[in-house]
């Protein structure tokens, strides 16, 4: 048993779900399409006024004139929000400008989640409701009941519903149909902590659950990889018999067919993992371990079919292409003080890397090619899948709204006012 607090791996950073909003990988769970930038929307916040504009900067339209708001999602016509991180009222506007006063939708929301048009919300009494995101509050479906309100996950991909619930006083990670036809679908006893610990890959949904997520102090060996059939519901075990250390796993990340885990990761006086300590291994998808780094990674993400870009303890940024369960590649990637490392998808597939450091912004193509897109001046970035390019903050001309593709062309302000925030992007 190791010794160590793992307070820290019980709250997931505002990090971490910064890098899911931005790659938008839970958007539902189908593949993301392909869509030109005029298609796209990009809706953004200036001195309390919420605009959005066409991805290309073609029409701009003032949505709010009077927005106070956070993790902003779109359903129908509408957009639905929490004023702050800690409310629990679910607000919405129509997103044409056409009401600048926000309707309270739902009270005592814990989590929300939207797909296909709909709006989902999982209430404090541990009930999941369903409403068209047109819809009036009245219209709301209860689809589900008996959520682990201690683990308040809620996620939507490709028809149905997971969450955490309660069976027979224990918690266990489950699913149910969207339109809360059919019974729920066990998957595993235990809790999935957060959407940082699914991946909807193509061919099932992989996750990483904590068999024994009310143990906050020790960090114990609970952690078992499940892929579940998208269709059924129905899931199998990976390594059922060799589970991994909760710190090992809370410190790794997903590529798109293995989970890197830092075996012999330490806390350091601040509870912070530690991340000197330890060497990254990789756990498949059919089962095998292989050793990925000499050190303990920071943040992965996966690249093309067969590769995946790390940021290691040193916070330099390699690409590694594994094949037949081993490495047999690894790239320096040549960039040193990295923070952040995503991917885009584009049909289902990554088919590039965002990299940020303290002296710019970059790409990185599944060639390998790395352009760097803007120098220091950035602020904040964002980007959605099917939506081409990245939008960024410029700094250096008044907080403007800029946008630039992948290759480095098209650099060009998207807004008159500067921004304190870019909010959401969505390829319409």
């Amino acid at each position: 048993m190791n010794k160590w607090f793992t307070g820290m791996q019980r709250t997931i950073s505002t990090f971490l779900l910064f890098t899911l909003i931005t790659a938008a990988i839970l958007g539902g769970g189908t593949a993301a399409q392909a869509a030109s930038l005029s298609q796209s929307t990009v809706y953004y916040d200036s001195d309390g006024v919420l605009y959005k504009a066409a991805g290309d900067g073609s029409s701009t339209t003032e949505v709010s004139l009077d927005f106070q708001g956070v993790d902003l999602v779109a359903a129908g016509s509408h957009l639905y929000y929490t004023q702050s991180e800690t409310s629990t009222t679910l607000l919405r506007i129509p997103n044409d400008g056409s009401s600048d006063a926000a309707e309270t939708f739902a009270t005592n929301v814990l989590n929300y989640d939207t797909d296909n048009g709909f709006i989902y919300y999982m209430d404090a009494k541990g009930s999941i409701y369903r409403a068209n995101g047109d819809g009036e509050p009245s219209s709301v479906k209860k689809i589900a009941d008996k959520a682990d309100t201690d683990f308040p996950l809620l996620a939507v991909i490709k028809g149905r519903v997971y969450y955490n619930a309660l069976v027979n006083g224990n918690t266990w990670i489950v699913s149910k149909a969207t339109n809360g036809s059919g019974a729920v679908q066990r998957i595993a006893a235990g809790a999935v902590e957060s959407r940082y610990f699914m991946n909807p890959a193509k061919n099932a949904l992989q996750l990483m659950v904590n068999t024994n997520p009310y143990e906050t102090y020790y960090s114990t060996n609970a952690v078992v990889m499940y892929k579940v059939n998208y269709s059924t519901g129905k899931a199998t075990a990976v390594n059922p018999k060799a589970k991994l250390d909760v710190n090992a796993v809370y410190s790794g990340g997903w590529s798109s067919s293995f989970y890197v885990y830092n075996k012999g990761i330490s806390l350091d006086s601040n509870k912070d993992y530690n991340y000197a300590t330890g060497k990254a291994f990789a756990l498949t998808t059919s089962g095998k371990t292989f050793q990925l780094h000499s050190k303990s990674i920071r943040e992965i993400s996966a690249l093309g079919t067969d590769k995946a870009v790390i940021i290691d303890a040193d916070k330099k940024a390699y690409a590694k292409t594994v094949s037949g369960n081993k490495v047999s590649k690894t790239a320096n990637l040549n960039l040193s003080n990295v923070n952040y490392v995503s991917n885009q998808l584009t049909n289902g597939t990554a088919t590039l890397v965002y990299i940020s450091n303290n002296n710019g912004l970059y790409s990185i193509s599944s060639a390998l090619k790395v352009t760097k897109l803007v120098g220091d001046e950035w602020d904040s970035f964002h980007f959605r899948d099917g939506v081409p390019g990245i939008f960024y903050v410029n700094a250096n001309d008044l907080y403007r709204l800029y946008h630039i593709q992948a290759n480095g062309t098209g650099n060009h302000v998207l807004s008159d006012v500067f921004l304190d925030d870019i909010l959401l992007v969505t390829p319409n």
